[in-house]
Protein backbone atom coordinates (compact mmCIF):
# COMPACT_ATOMS: atom_id res chain seq x y z
CA UNK A 1 0.00 0.00 0.00
CA UNK A 2 1.06 3.29 -1.12
CA UNK A 3 0.64 5.98 1.44
CA UNK A 4 -0.77 8.96 0.69
CA UNK A 5 1.08 11.87 2.30
CA UNK A 6 -1.07 14.99 0.20
CA UNK A 7 -4.52 13.31 1.39
CA UNK A 8 -3.12 13.13 5.39
CA UNK A 9 -1.22 16.58 5.52
CA UNK A 10 -5.33 17.92 3.87
CA UNK A 11 -6.94 15.73 6.21
CA UNK A 12 -5.00 17.90 9.13
CA UNK A 13 -5.30 21.40 7.47
CA UNK A 14 -9.10 21.04 7.72
CA UNK A 15 -8.45 20.36 11.40
CA UNK A 16 -5.90 23.28 11.97
CA UNK A 17 -7.66 25.80 9.70
CA UNK A 18 -10.38 27.10 12.36
CA UNK A 19 -7.86 26.68 15.29
CA UNK A 20 -5.50 28.97 13.62
CA UNK A 21 -8.92 31.01 13.15
CA UNK A 22 -9.19 32.21 16.05
CA UNK A 23 -5.81 33.53 17.31
CA UNK A 24 -5.07 37.04 16.68
CA UNK A 25 -1.91 37.19 15.30
CA UNK A 26 0.38 34.01 14.10
CA UNK A 27 3.31 35.15 12.36
CA UNK A 28 5.66 32.45 11.08
CA UNK A 29 9.24 33.47 10.51
CA UNK A 30 11.53 30.88 8.12
CA UNK A 31 15.14 31.85 7.92
CA UNK A 32 16.89 30.72 4.41
CA UNK A 33 20.36 31.05 3.87
CA UNK A 34 21.59 29.88 0.18
CA UNK A 35 19.54 29.29 -2.84
CA UNK A 36 19.40 24.92 -2.87
CA UNK A 37 16.76 23.93 -4.91
CA UNK A 38 14.98 20.74 -2.70
CA UNK A 39 14.92 23.92 0.11
CA UNK A 40 13.09 25.89 -2.38
CA UNK A 41 10.31 23.29 -2.73
CA UNK A 42 10.10 22.59 0.88
CA UNK A 43 9.40 26.34 1.39
CA UNK A 44 7.13 26.75 -1.59
CA UNK A 45 5.25 23.85 0.44
CA UNK A 46 5.34 25.40 3.50
CA UNK A 47 3.83 28.59 1.99
CA UNK A 48 0.93 26.69 0.68
CA UNK A 49 -0.31 25.48 4.03
CA UNK A 50 0.41 28.46 5.61
CA UNK A 51 -1.79 30.36 3.00
CA UNK A 52 -4.61 27.45 3.06
CA UNK A 53 -4.41 27.83 7.15
CA UNK A 54 -4.66 31.60 7.43
CA UNK A 55 -0.77 31.81 8.58
CA UNK A 56 1.36 34.54 7.94
CA UNK A 57 4.88 32.95 6.74
CA UNK A 58 7.23 35.89 6.65
CA UNK A 59 10.18 34.85 4.74
CA UNK A 60 14.00 35.94 5.74
CA UNK A 61 16.39 35.31 2.90
CA UNK A 62 20.05 35.67 3.13
CA UNK A 63 22.92 35.07 0.50
CA UNK A 64 25.43 32.14 1.03
CA UNK A 65 28.20 33.63 2.20
CA UNK A 66 26.50 35.22 5.41
CA UNK A 67 29.05 35.60 7.98
CA UNK A 68 27.62 33.41 11.24
CA UNK A 69 27.95 36.76 13.29
CA UNK A 70 25.53 38.30 10.88
CA UNK A 71 23.00 35.38 10.84
CA UNK A 72 22.99 35.31 14.98
CA UNK A 73 22.26 38.99 14.58
CA UNK A 74 19.19 38.41 12.66
CA UNK A 75 18.14 35.25 14.84
CA UNK A 76 18.15 37.17 17.66
CA UNK A 77 16.12 40.27 15.91
CA UNK A 78 14.09 37.52 15.21
CA UNK A 79 13.53 35.94 18.90
CA UNK A 80 12.81 39.32 19.95
CA UNK A 81 10.25 40.31 18.07
CA UNK A 82 6.80 39.79 19.93
CA UNK A 83 4.57 39.72 16.52
CA UNK A 84 6.81 36.52 15.64
CA UNK A 85 5.08 33.76 17.09
CA UNK A 86 7.50 31.04 15.50
CA UNK A 87 10.90 30.22 14.19
CA UNK A 88 12.21 28.32 11.64
CA UNK A 89 15.74 27.95 10.37
CA UNK A 90 16.06 25.92 7.07
CA UNK A 91 18.58 23.35 7.25
CA UNK A 92 21.02 22.27 6.05
CA UNK A 93 23.06 25.88 6.54
CA UNK A 94 26.64 26.25 4.75
CA UNK A 95 29.48 24.33 6.25
CA UNK A 96 30.90 27.45 7.56
CA UNK A 97 28.02 28.53 10.28
CA UNK A 98 27.48 26.26 13.23
CA UNK A 99 23.74 25.24 12.93
CA UNK A 100 23.64 24.10 16.49
CA UNK A 101 24.84 27.37 17.83
CA UNK A 102 22.36 29.25 15.13
CA UNK A 103 19.70 26.91 16.25
CA UNK A 104 19.90 27.68 19.96
CA UNK A 105 19.44 31.01 19.46
CA UNK A 106 15.89 30.35 18.87
CA UNK A 107 13.93 30.64 21.65
CA UNK A 108 12.09 27.16 23.37
CA UNK A 109 8.87 29.08 23.24
CA UNK A 110 9.46 29.80 19.06
CA UNK A 111 11.22 26.76 17.89
CA UNK A 112 8.96 24.99 15.75
CA UNK A 113 10.86 22.49 14.25
CA UNK A 114 11.44 21.14 17.81
CA UNK A 115 15.30 21.27 17.46
CA UNK A 116 16.69 23.04 20.61
CA UNK A 117 17.77 21.56 23.83
CA UNK A 118 15.03 22.97 25.49
CA UNK A 119 12.07 22.61 22.67
CA UNK A 120 8.23 22.43 23.84
CA UNK A 121 7.32 20.32 20.85
CA UNK A 122 8.21 17.45 19.31
CA UNK A 123 10.13 17.20 16.10
CA UNK A 124 7.93 17.50 12.85
CA UNK A 125 9.62 14.51 11.04
CA UNK A 126 9.42 12.49 14.48
CA UNK A 127 5.48 13.48 14.73
CA UNK A 128 4.90 12.39 11.05
CA UNK A 129 6.19 8.78 11.34
CA UNK A 130 3.85 8.47 14.30
CA UNK A 131 1.32 9.71 12.53
CA UNK A 132 1.56 6.70 9.66
CA UNK A 133 2.66 3.78 12.20
CA UNK A 134 -0.39 5.32 14.45
CA UNK A 135 -2.88 5.40 11.51
CA UNK A 136 -2.20 2.22 9.84
CA UNK A 137 -1.85 0.57 13.54
CA UNK A 138 1.77 -0.56 13.96
CA UNK A 139 2.75 -1.49 17.14
CA UNK A 140 6.33 -1.66 18.48
CA UNK A 141 5.83 -5.13 20.07
CA UNK A 142 7.45 -7.84 18.32
CA UNK A 143 8.81 -5.33 15.59
CA UNK A 144 12.35 -5.00 14.23
CA UNK A 145 13.12 -1.28 13.52
CA UNK A 146 15.98 -0.15 11.68
CA UNK A 147 16.65 3.78 11.09
CA UNK A 148 19.05 4.55 7.59
CA UNK A 149 20.83 7.49 8.72
CA UNK A 150 22.02 9.88 11.80
CA UNK A 151 21.00 13.18 10.58
CA UNK A 152 19.85 15.83 12.95
CA UNK A 153 16.36 16.30 11.26
CA UNK A 154 15.35 12.63 10.72
CA UNK A 155 17.42 9.40 12.04
CA UNK A 156 18.87 11.20 15.10
CA UNK A 157 15.60 12.21 16.45
CA UNK A 158 13.67 9.42 15.16
CA UNK A 159 16.16 6.91 16.77
CA UNK A 160 16.04 8.46 19.66
CA UNK A 161 11.98 8.48 20.26
CA UNK A 162 11.71 5.29 19.04
CA UNK A 163 13.74 4.23 21.51
CA UNK A 164 12.25 5.58 24.46
CA UNK A 165 8.64 4.48 23.27
CA UNK A 166 9.90 0.83 23.76
CA UNK A 167 11.06 -0.45 20.34
CA UNK A 168 13.79 -2.76 19.35
CA UNK A 169 15.78 0.07 17.47
CA UNK A 170 18.97 0.15 15.52
CA UNK A 171 20.66 2.78 13.69
CA UNK A 172 22.73 2.12 10.30
CA UNK A 173 24.88 4.73 8.08
CA UNK A 174 28.09 5.33 6.57
CA UNK A 175 29.95 3.77 9.68
CA UNK A 176 27.94 0.63 10.74
CA UNK A 177 29.28 -1.33 7.72
CA UNK A 178 26.28 -2.55 4.89
CA UNK A 179 23.32 -1.12 5.06
CA UNK A 180 21.77 -4.27 3.70
CA UNK A 181 22.83 -6.19 7.08
CA UNK A 182 19.91 -4.29 9.03
CA UNK A 183 17.38 -3.50 6.45
CA UNK A 184 16.96 -7.46 5.35
CA UNK A 185 16.23 -8.44 9.33
CA UNK A 186 13.86 -5.31 9.59
CA UNK A 187 9.85 -5.06 9.72
CA UNK A 188 10.10 -1.31 9.43
CA UNK A 189 12.14 0.66 8.22
CA UNK A 190 12.47 5.02 8.47
CA UNK A 191 15.06 5.91 5.78
CA UNK A 192 16.53 9.59 6.31
CA UNK A 193 20.24 9.12 4.66
CA UNK A 194 19.81 11.83 1.48
CA UNK A 195 21.22 9.54 -0.30
CA UNK A 196 18.90 8.86 -3.73
CA UNK A 197 18.05 4.74 -4.47
CA UNK A 198 20.29 4.03 -1.37
CA UNK A 199 17.38 1.23 -0.73
CA UNK A 200 16.97 -1.47 -3.02
CA UNK A 201 14.12 -3.73 -3.18
CA UNK A 202 16.17 -6.78 -2.44
CA UNK A 203 17.62 -5.20 0.58
CA UNK A 204 13.98 -5.62 2.39
CA UNK A 205 11.99 -8.05 3.61
CA UNK A 206 8.71 -8.50 2.06
CA UNK A 207 5.81 -7.26 3.55
CA UNK A 208 8.60 -4.89 5.50
CA UNK A 209 7.63 -1.28 5.92
CA UNK A 210 9.02 1.56 4.35
CA UNK A 211 9.05 4.96 5.49
CA UNK A 212 10.89 7.60 3.20
CA UNK A 213 12.18 10.73 5.08
CA UNK A 214 15.44 11.10 3.20
CA UNK A 215 14.60 13.96 0.55
CA UNK A 216 17.26 15.12 -1.93
CA UNK A 217 17.44 17.24 -5.24
CA UNK A 218 18.90 15.10 -8.48
CA UNK A 219 18.63 16.30 -12.00
CA UNK A 220 16.10 18.89 -10.98
CA UNK A 221 13.80 16.11 -9.48
CA UNK A 222 13.29 15.26 -5.76
CA UNK A 223 13.52 11.92 -4.81
CA UNK A 224 13.95 9.80 -1.88
CA UNK A 225 16.14 7.31 -0.30
CA UNK A 226 14.08 4.35 -1.59
CA UNK A 227 14.13 3.06 -4.67
CA UNK A 228 10.63 3.40 -5.83
CA UNK A 229 10.36 -0.24 -6.93
CA UNK A 230 10.58 -0.92 -2.89
CA UNK A 231 6.79 -0.43 -2.77
CA UNK A 232 5.97 -3.75 -4.58
CA UNK A 233 7.96 -5.83 -1.57
CA UNK A 234 6.78 -3.46 0.94
CA UNK A 235 3.30 -3.52 2.94
CA UNK A 236 2.96 0.22 3.42
CA UNK A 237 5.74 2.34 1.36
CA UNK A 238 5.93 6.50 1.19
CA UNK A 239 6.88 7.54 -2.25
CA UNK A 240 9.27 10.79 -2.78
CA UNK A 241 7.78 13.40 -3.01
CA UNK A 242 4.30 13.11 -2.05
CA UNK A 243 4.72 10.95 1.01
CA UNK A 244 6.42 11.78 4.30
CA UNK A 245 6.81 15.61 3.19
CA UNK A 246 3.42 16.91 3.21
CA UNK A 247 2.83 15.06 6.20
CA UNK A 248 5.74 16.91 7.96
CA UNK A 249 4.70 20.12 7.09
CA UNK A 250 1.28 19.66 8.47
CA UNK A 251 2.35 18.54 11.78
CA UNK A 252 5.12 21.78 11.84
CA UNK A 253 2.06 23.52 11.81
CA UNK A 254 0.52 21.53 14.90
CA UNK A 255 3.24 22.81 16.32
CA UNK A 256 3.03 26.23 15.44
CA UNK A 257 -0.52 26.65 16.45
CA UNK A 258 0.71 24.77 20.47
CA UNK A 259 3.41 27.55 20.57
CA UNK A 260 1.46 31.01 19.75
CA UNK A 261 -1.61 29.67 21.79
CA UNK A 262 1.00 29.26 24.45
CA UNK A 263 2.20 33.05 23.89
Amino acid sequence: MIIDGKKIRDEILAELRPKFERLNSADLAVVWVGDDPATAKFIEQKKKFAEAAGVTLKLFEYEKDISEEALAEELEKLAQNGEIKGIIVQLPLPKHINAVKIISLIPPAKDVDGLGPDAKVMSPVVMAVKEILERHNVSFGGKKFVVIGQGKLVGRPVAIWLAQSGADVEVADQNTGSVETFTKIADVIICGAGTPGLLQPEMIRAGAIVIDAGTSEQAGKLGGDADPACAERASLFTPVPGGVGPIVVAELFKNFLQLAKDQ
